[in-house]
């Protein structure tokens, strides 16, 4: 059996909170301000073997600022992360509301910065289809300079329209079939949608809940079905919809004991698949 707690990885989906947001929200007891402390996580990554992370943004101005614009989140990301010896990477932010011209600009200039390396786009956030013409001026600026960018996607069940639904996500890639693209949460429970994409698919939040309600084996067959040379390790830490922020990555560590990957699948699924995805192999 492999030790999955104990494989060298990157964690390429996770949420930290700028220590300004954290003590103005101090009395809330949400997780994103009670775990959101990089120095706290510092430590989680010594403890599971993590090597490296990346910190994903809300396309929300008011979760990693306090004066509730874009910029400052970028820069607030940009100080929590820039002297700590190549640990964390992060995403840039998008606020729907600014002029799409603003927008890019804006990604433009945070993405000169070695520290950012993609785009995250997370339409369920900001009530806005992915496939929407606001979204799509970004991923067609996005394939036309081949940037990376990362998707929520984990829709409502019985939504198959849902501003985040896989069936979205392939009317972008019909648009841009070489955009590079990281789905995460496989998709949700429309995951079947998404099998055969040109695209790496990360594990966070989903895996728990998928075996919760399909079981290991089905939930198994399921992540092979993407293709393990696709398949990205990653935990949405500290956010579960089933699991407290200190049981994440210990359940993590169960559930995939418990499959049928071999060393050399386990440890391109932590790590090597990552890398090529960001362009470091």
């Amino acid at each position: 059996m492999i030790d999955w707690k104990q494989l060298s990885k990157i964690d390429a989906h996770i949420h930290l909170t700028p220590q300004d947001v954290i003590n103005a929200n101090i009395e809330y007891d949400g997780v994103f301000i009670t775990n959101g402390s990089i120095d706290d996580y510092i430590e989680i990554m010594k403890k599971y073997n993590i090597e490296c992370a990346f910190i994903m943004p809300f396309n929300d101005p008011y979760v990693l600022s306090m004066d509730f614009t874009v910029e400052t989140s970028h820069k607030n990301l940009s100080k929590m992360i820039k002297d700590k010896n190549s640990k964390f990477y992060c995403f840039a932010d998008i606020d729907i509301r600014k002029n799409i011209k603003d927008t890019i600009k804006e990604i433009e200039k945070v993405l000169k910065l070695e520290e950012f390396i993609g785009i995250k786009i997370h339409s369920t956030n900001t009530y806005y289809p992915v496939d929407g013409f606001y979204y799509e001026k970004i991923f067609e600026y996005a394939s036309k300079n081949n940037i990376l960018i990362e998707i929520h996607s984990y829709p409502r069940d019985h939504l198959f329209d849902d501003v985040c639904s896989p069936s979205r996500i392939k009317n972008i890639l019909s648009k841009y079939p070489n955009l590079r693209l990281s789905i995460a949460h496989l998709g949700g429970f429309q995951y079947e949608e998404l099998i055969g994409l040109n695209a790496y698919f990360n594990m966070s939040a989903i895996l728990p809940d998928m075996v919760n309600k399909l079981g290991i084996k089905k939930t198994n067959n399921i992540l092979r079905s993407f293709g393990v040379d696709k398949l990205i390790f990653a935990s949405d830490y500290p956010d579960s919809r089933c699991l407290k922020p200190n049981e994440i990555y210990d359940k993590y560590f169960e559930i995939l004991e418990q499959m049928d990957f071999s060393q050399e699948e386990a440890e391109k699924i932590c790590k090597y698949n990552t890398l090529k995805m960001i362009g470091k192999i």
